[in-house]
């Protein structure tokens, strides 16, 4: 078994948002599909396997249950935990549809990362940092994910002024891009002169430096309005 990794918070929200709350072992084992504490369990009980498909939502008490090693003879086993996930999921469809703030909440995830949150004379890739922006508008535009996963996408939102604000999400993160593209053409944003065609060390301009953290905000902003009651600091906002 490997070290202990933190599940990334984009990960771990959609894991949750996918069970609604719901334990599939209560589910499975007690008709309960009230909502419930919980954490995110590894199916595996490996906590160094963050892949997605090795991650479901249990309640506190089976979640202990699940990884006890005294009871891991006799417990729940991981074939068993799939198959009750899959029961649960197969009842969420039919019973719990996800609403169009569920949908949108579950694309703007795609901005918890530290690309919309560093400083942007912190970046360590700017070349990256591109890229980040261009797997954000694919995410909220077809809702796939930048692992390859699939959800639902903004064109999946019956609400329209709820999929309008996610288009202007979209043309933020475009005007974004662009204008990180701008400063690179003007030199304001530049290599750092050592002559290696792989290195990521850029040099700023204070004007770039403050253009792009005023850009990256209101796009914050914005996705907040959206989604009003995540929590400030899971946009990463100070003011």
């Amino acid at each position: 078994m490997g070290a202990r990794k933190g599940i990334p918070k984009e990960v771990t929200a959609e894991v949750i948002a996918t069970a609604r709350r719901r334990c599939c072992a209560c589910f499975a084992l007690s008709n309960d599909v009230s909502e419930k504490r919980g954490q995110v369990a590894h199916l595996d009980r490996d906590a160094s396997n963050n892949a997605r498909k090795n991650l479901l939502y249990l309640c506190l008490d089976h979640h202990d249950q699940y990884d006890s090693r005294t009871s891991q003879s006799k417990g729940i086993t991981l074939d068993e935990m799939r198959l009750y996930e899959a029961q649960l999921a197969r009842y969420i469809a039919k019973n719990l549809p996800l609403s169009d703030l569920d949908v949108a909440c579950s694309l703007l995830v795609s901005l918890d990362r530290p690309a919309f949150r560093t400083p942007f004379h912190g970046e360590s890739s700017l070349p990256r940092f591109r890229e980040a922006i261009a797997e954000a508008i694919a995410t909220v535009n077809t809702g796939k994910m930048a692992d390859g996963r699939q959800m639902l996408s903004k064109n999946d939102i019956g609400d329209a002024e709820l999929r309008n604000s996610l288009d202007a999400i979209v043309g933020a993160l475009v005007s974004l891009r662009a204008t990180f593209d701008g400063f690179i053409r003007t030199g304001e944003i530049r290599p750092c002169g050592c002559g290696d065609a792989d290195c990521s060390a850029f040099e700023l301009d204070r004007t770039a430096i403050r253009e792009m953290d005023r850009r990256r905000h209101d796009l914050l902003k914005a996705a907040q309005q959206v989604a009003p009651a995540l929590p400030a600091d899971f946009y990463g906002l100070t003011s």
